[in-house]
């Protein structure tokens, strides 16, 4: 494209330094089996080809090898091995102007411990030196921003389970089912009551899959509002219109003060983008 255009374009390789970031595998993103990146044995070549053409301009290196990542070791094991291959490369008269080294630093959604983010930095500025760092920053800054709420449609018990059927669902907050991943659920109302009983609340979806939560102690009554807590990173942009639903409303909360700040969708935006074929 470059060549096409008579320019130079200034371009990072994404790096895969084979490290493993002790989180879910289907966020981990830094190891070898992992589709993500150059295996950092090739990238000297890679880097020798973009030096040697006029048309690309070598500006830095990339690295991300996962996400929720609740250790500080995986980042510092990843870095060691990136400056490596940076010291390498200036010995071969290639300089790295800047670490794009991702983002990944996890929250906690129960009881996981979290990274120190000063002690982080000031380990990660120790190693580098005088590169630009450039990090991404996504669930960490928003993730516990977010609260998904969901209404109390019916309740159904059996001799096995307490079913609570809320109005959200998979297609809403993905990772319980996706990741089996856990999200704390708390009454919109402290003072409600109800049926004392370990609940599972499961949406509206025709799969056994579409659950939100399972064995939560809690005092439900139909109606109920519940909210489900760190829904703000990987909510929304999980979403889907799985099963025709339209995805619901975002409401930005500042003080006392809300802003709908995106519409609920309606069963007509579900079709607005098909065409009837004509005969």
């Amino acid at each position: 494209m470059a060549q096409s255009l008579n320019t130079q374009a200034p371009i990072s390789i994404r790096i895969n330094p084979n490290v493993d970031a002790k989180t879910h595998p289907y966020i981990s993103t830094g190891l070898k089996e992992n589709k993500f990146g150059v295996d950092i044995d090739d990238a000297i070549n890679l880097y020798q080809q973009a030096n040697n053409s006029k048309y690309l301009n070598v500006q830095g290196l990339d690295c991300h090898i996962g996400s929720q990542l609740t250790e500080v070791s995986p980042f510092l094991d990843a870095l060691d091995k990136v400056l490596e291959l940076v010291d390498q490369l200036n010995q071969q008269g290639i300089s790295i102007a800047h670490l794009d080294l991702g983002g990944g630093v996890g929250i906690r959604y129960d009881d996981e411990k979290t990274i120190d983010i000063k002690a982080y930095v000031e380990a990660m500025i120790a190693k580098v030196g005088n590169i630009e760092i450039i990090l991404e920053p996504g669930r960490s800054i928003v993730g516990n921003a977010g609260v998904f709420i969901t209404k109390v449609e019916f309740l159904k018990q059996n001799s096995e389970h307490s079913f609570a059927i809320i109005d959200g669902a998979m297609n809403d907050l993905l990772r319980p089912s996706f990741y089996n991943a856990y999200h704390q659920v708390l009454p919109v109302d402290e003072n409600a009551s109800g049926i004392q009983a370990s609940w599972d609340l499961v949406g509206p979806i025709c799969e056994t899959g579409d659950f939100l939560a399972k064995g939560r102690e809690l005092s439900l009554s139909q109606g109920d509002y519940l909210a489900l807590m760190s829904a703000g990173a990987y909510g929304f942009t999980m979403s889907s219109n799985y099963n025709s639903r339209p995805r619901v409303a975002e409401v930005m909360v500042s003080g006392e003060q809300h802003h709908l700040v995106r519409e609920r969708e309606t069963i007509q935006d579900l079709f607005e983008k098909e065409n009837i074929i004509n005969d």
